[in-house]
């Protein structure tokens, strides 16, 4: 592929950047300072170093039957259509009435992690629009008068990660879309700006451009939206959650945590399609602030950024379950991860410490995987331990917040500490261990705040 080296000003690169007007100046002050592309792609924060136990492999831990698999309806999950769908209406508008009137209760007699300051965390959600294309606002190739900048996937791939980890992502790894294969995890219908509503039908045909018309504005439903074959590339990155909010659920200060990682997305996905669209390239994401898109958890697992768990989250070397996953589309050539091999899989088959204090009894203890699904909601074609997500969503409900298997996952903890990455790097090369570890882990107290405890930073 012939390369082309941008001479645009640094001004109008720092604009491409996000980081134009009043942090322009900002950026000025610190270094390191790019004058191109190619310097931010050489920096270190185009690398991805993993621990020494981390092992690329040809193929997922868990095992995938691609045949078997179908691209999935968004509004069968339990955040759409699928609650109701599972509980019957009634049922579903009690649980959900009951919601309110719980944390009322709880809000009224100062319980902790329902208190009044807590109520005002996990209310202060601020979003900016997110859509299919993006903002659309930054300037193309042609409005510079230039032509778009041509690199190798190599390149392309090292200036990417670059830019979204200088914008706040942590992991940013890569996946080819095969029809046979991982275009399976794109689904077959979007969400929609109403839950109850059926969302618009994602097609992937061989046009030239994209293509976003839901049926009716309003409440984004029906219609269709087109992501053109040629933009094989997706774009997996993570952002990283704060332990010390997610180790006091279920309270509504675990709960913030998640929301504020569904706030920070909406910003980085458009910053990306920005970014992107100068450089002359398409880029397609969700139109929500959570993901409806595809499947991220396995588009995580196929780029590499870590293995899928017993609690169908994914679980990364750096930072356990501590982190969201998030996807966007592009046409512009990256070069794709491999899979990787730290253990995950195996130590979940004797750990079941998530199975053990989920309060929803919806994750299953069986130390096996399955092929079999629990309801429409679960995509098949995967052997794993399918969550029951109708008595999770449920639960969550009643609750006002969960995330207790991200809080008690023995990968969750400090990874600063040595024993950590001791523990870490036996599971991945000494699985007989597995039993004692998780032992080890339950006798040093690690997990969940309860109690009083929940207030105190």
């Amino acid at each position: 592929m012939s390369r082309y080296h941008s001479t645009i000003s640094r001004r109008e690169f720092m604009k491409v950047l996000g980081l134009g007007g009043a942090g322009l100046a900002t950026a000025a002050a610190i270094p390191p300072v790019f004058h191109d592309l190619d310097e931010m792609a050489a920096s270190p924060a185009a690398l991805m170093t993993r621990p020494s136990w981390v092992r690329e492999v040809a193929k997922p831990t868990i095992e995938i039957d691609w045949p078997r698999m179908q691209r999935s309806n968004y509004f069968e999950v339990m955040w759409a259509g699928g609650f109701t769908k599972a509980w019957g209406k009634d049922s579903a508008d009690l649980i959900i009435k009951g919601s309110s009137s719980n944390q009322a209760l709880w809000r009224a007699n100062n319980k902790p992690g329902y208190t009044l300051p807590d109520t005002a965390l996990n209310s202060c959600t601020a979003q900016v629009p997110i859509s299919f294309m993006g903002p659309q606002t930054s300037p193309t190739p042609e409005s510079l008068g230039m032509p778009r900048w041509e690199g190798t996937p190599e390149e392309n791939a090292r200036m990417v990660r670059a830019f979204m980890r200088l914008h706040g992502a942590y992991h940013v790894g890569f996946v080819e879309l095969d029809t046979d294969t991982t275009e399976k995890m794109i689904n077959s219908y979007d969400g929609a700006k109403v839950m109850s509503v059926q969302g618009p039908r994602l097609d992937i045909k061989d046009v030239d451009l994209p293509e976003d018309k839901p049926e009716d504005p309003k409440t984004g439903g029906g219609g269709y939206r087109v992501i053109p074959k040629k933009a094989r590339w997706v774009i997996v990155y993570t952002l990283r959650m704060s332990p010390e909010l997610i180790h006091r659920p279920p309270s509504l200060i675990a709960a913030r945590e998640h929301g504020y990682m569904y706030d920070l997305r909406t910003m980085v996905q458009g910053q990306t399609q920005q970014f992107l669209r100068t450089l002359g390239y398409n880029c397609m994401g969700d139109t929500l602030p959570y993901a409806a898109f595809g499947q991220c958890v396995g588009f995580a697992v196929m780029a590499g950024l870590g293995e899928t768990c017993r609690a169908m989250h994914t679980i990364t070397p750096e930072y356990g379950l501590m982190q969201r996953v998030f996807i966007v589309v592009t046409d512009l050539p990256l070069a794709p991860g491999k899979p990787v091999d730290f253990g995950v899989y195996n130590f979940c088959k004797t750990c079941k410490k998530c199975a053990d204090y989920c309060p929803a009894h919806a994750i299953p203890p069986s130390t096996e995987p399955s092929w079999e699904v629990k309801g429409p909601y679960n995509r098949p074609g995967v052997k794993h331990w399918y969550r029951d997500e109708a008595k999770c969503r449920a639960y969550i409900y009643t609750a006002g917040a969960c995330a207790v298997c991200f809080a008690v996952c023995p990968y969750s903890k400090t990874h600063q500490s040595s024993y950590t990455s001791l523990w870490q790097s036996t599971v991945a090369k000494t699985p007989v261990l597995n039993r004692a570890i998780r032992k080890m882990d339950d006798f040093m107290g690690y997990g969940v705040r309860t109690g009083g405890d929940i207030e105190k930073f």
